[in-house]
């Protein structure tokens, strides 16, 4: 299935927005976009269709009948992990197939919507039915959003120039909430939206879930017992629940309880015996874009502490932040991650404030889950050891880190979750197929 790029105008782009992407949207109308049938176009390439839809229309350009193809499905890692459904990623034309073969074009698996471990099993398997396709070095990116994957892929099967994948890092969901925060796209809230009041707060936390995960479970436990009240949005009811049975929840309690292993098993089996169901806004949940976008925002704008639970916090190679703990930093509030280590440090180095000086975040460097899990919860109950709400300076001190985190996420966060790696696949595009025959060969 062939795709354009350029959809019906809606709304419009930031002004200093429409250069780049502007740019972006010429050089991919250089190549041909391919969709296997049946498959839906990849998440990374279908927010550059959105994007392109926010520019100002412009006389249409007529296609060269010899654009090379960007043959982009979408790759859930449901599909890498069943080699039928990896094979089905392939199914293009047979001149396509062919020109690939001729190292012309690129292959993307576009799994830039998620994020998972390095596996030498399922890379094992990418790589089998590439070379069953005859898809040579070189004319296939994997896209994912995993920053210590194209590390750990380059020490296991080398450089890009002799590699079977480029393995590239892109985030769709960081790249749709860049869309809806910088067009106020069907979003109910701002950037910075908690601070826009400076009365009492009726809220010491708020904290949301959504699939019932082992960390989860023991930190909900942990929060239901304390005696200051928050806001939680928890269910041990829902049907997401069935993701983690309940035998390896209260595995994962355990591991995460340290010392105390016994005492959190225990304290996860009473909240799943409670049938504990703190609905929010999680029964209103019509669509996964709702759950990963909207926000209970004036709960959030209730609250002194927004505590984020990552979607793993147990996984080591793995460095990713999902929506949630962008959607935290967004709110404007002092915020702690219970996630894998780096995610703080990650976005410290975009150029984030991550208000280290009423936040410890020390706990983002701790390696062990259970260590991680325990400090994270100490920079909490530290937290909510202050007098409740902030003082006249706190409060100052937050809006003007909001204004500066509005600022570095509008100009970073585009350039950081897609335009980096849509020009790094183009590049691939254009790089002649002999220049890399000759590197490959000069380094062997």
């Amino acid at each position: 299935m062939i795709m354009q790029l350029r959809a019906e105008p809606a709304g419009s782009a930031p002004r200093w927005a429409v250069a780049p992407l502007r740019a972006l949207a010429g050089a991919l109308d250089g190549v041909r976009l391919v969709v296997p049938e049946g498959i839906r176009i990849g998440p990374l390439l279908a927010q550059c269709r959105h994007l392109a839809a926010l520019l100002p229309p412009e006389a249409p350009v007529a296609a060269a009948a010899d654009r090379p193809p960007l043959v982009v499905p979408h790759a859930a890692l449901a599909a890498l992990d069943d080699r039928a459904a990896l094979a089905g990623l392939l199914a293009v034309p047979q001149q396509t197939l062919a020109q690939l073969r001729a190292g012309q074009g690129l292959l993307v698996l576009d799994g830039a919507n998620e994020g998972r471990a390095f596996s030498r099993t399922r890379v094992a398997r990418m790589h089998a039915v590439l070379a069953e396709a005859g898809i040579p070095p070189g004319r296939a990116a994997w896209v994912q959003q995993n920053r210590r994957m194209p590390r750990l892929y380059a020490q296991a099967f080398g450089p890009p120039e002799v590699a079977p994948l480029r393995v590239l890092v892109g985030h769709s969901h960081a790249a749709e909430l860049w869309r809806r925060l910088a067009t106020r796209d069907g979003l109910n809230w701002r950037f910075g939206f908690a601070l826009e009041h400076g009365g009492a707060r009726r809220h010491r936390w708020v904290c949301l879930n959504y699939a019932l995960r082992p960390h989860r479970a023991l930190l909900a436990a942990w929060l239901l017992e304390r005696p200051e009240k928050g806001f939680l949005s928890f269910s041990v009811t829902q049907a997401e629940r069935a993701r983690v049975g309940v035998g390896k929840l209260l595995d994962g309690a355990a591991r995460l309880g340290g010392e105390d292993a016994e005492g959190a098993r225990a304290a996860v089996a009473r909240l799943v015996a409670s049938g504990s169901h703190h609905a929010s806004d999680l029964d209103g949940f019509a669509t996964p874009a709702k759950r990963v976008y909207s926000l209970p925002a004036d709960e959030v704008a209730a609250a002194e502490l927004f505590i984020v639970t990552e979607t793993e916090m147990e996984t080591p190679g793995l460095l990713r932040w999902t929506e949630k703990t962008l959607k935290a930093l967004a709110s404007g509030l002092p915020f702690v991650v219970f996630g894998n280590p780096g995610v703080v440090a990650g976005l410290r180095r975009l150029g984030f404030d991550v208000l280290e000086d009423l936040v410890d975040h020390g706990y983002d460097a701790v390696v062990a889950p259970a260590q991680r899990f325990a400090a994270a919860r100490a920079v909490v109950a530290r937290f909510l050891a202050r007098r409740p709400g902030f003082t006249p300076a706190e409060l100052e001190r937050l809006r003007a880190a909001a204004a500066a985190n509005r600022a570095v996420f509008l100009r970073v966060m585009l350039r950081d979750s897609l335009l980096r790696p849509v020009r790094q696949i183009l590049d691939a595009v254009a790089e002649p197929a002999q220049a890399r025959a000759d590197s490959a060969s000069a380094g062997g």
